[in-house]
């Protein structure tokens, strides 16, 4: 009986640490950052310079000078190496990797698949965005 009552103490307390991970990170992230550049299939994408993305708790937005918003929720699992991330927008699940690095937000996702990078690179034919964010806010 002690030793189930030690493993459930050990649980909650790995659960509380991984939350309040998480929630220092979603506090990292919290405001507005200007993307500076933007790489598709290892290609710029010009159209997406300057585009304002802004984390809200799990919540984001990212608005391209074109004015259309893309908005949708996030799911972070920062105890990875790298740090993971998970953008959903709509019925579609982005699933990334970041790294905060003082005013550096550098994002790298697969646009379409279930595959993670695992690096911050976006290759030709990868199907891997790399976006690097600056801190606006």
């Amino acid at each position: 009986m002690r030793t189930a009552v030690l493993i459930a103490f050990s649980l909650a307390a790995v659960n509380f640490a991984e939350t309040a991970l998480a929630d220092d990170e979603l506090t990292k992230l919290s405001g507005k950052w200007t993307v500076e550049s933007f790489e598709f299939n290892g290609q710029p994408v010009a159209e997406m310079i300057a585009a304002v993305r802004e984390f809200k708790g799990d919540q984001y937005t990212l608005t391209p000078k074109s004015g259309q918003t893309f908005s949708g929720t996030l799911k972070i699992d920062a105890a990875q190496t790298p740090q993971q991330i998970d953008l959903m927008l709509g019925d579609r699940t982005l699933r990334g990797i970041y790294e905060i690095d003082g005013t550096t937000l550098k994002l790298a996702y697969a646009l379409e698949g279930d595959a993670r990078p695992t690096a911050f690179e976006s290759k030709a034919d990868s199907g891997v965005v790399l976006v690097v964010h600056k801190k606006s806010d």
